[in-house]
């Protein structure tokens, strides 16, 4: 799929996963999504990045003891 994918690629996208009954809404919502997404991820600096750039999180249950 393109950078700017069509409603007919989202379609196809979304039965490929199992979601071939939703309603013409959810896939214009879907294309939608899409589009952000692959935006935001066109926009991080990622050829600069070294693992050490990751952020490292760290759960502690019960209060971080």
């Amino acid at each position: 799929m393109k950078d700017d994918p069509t409603l007919e690629e989202v379609r196809r996208m979304a039965a490929e996963i199992g979601l071939a009954r939703l309603t013409e809404a959810h896939l214009q919502e879907l294309l939608r999504a899409t589009r952000a997404a692959r935006a935001r991820r066109a926009a991080l600096p990622v050829a600069t990045l070294v693992p050490a750039d990751e952020p490292s999180h760290v759960f502690h249950p019960g209060g971080g003891r």
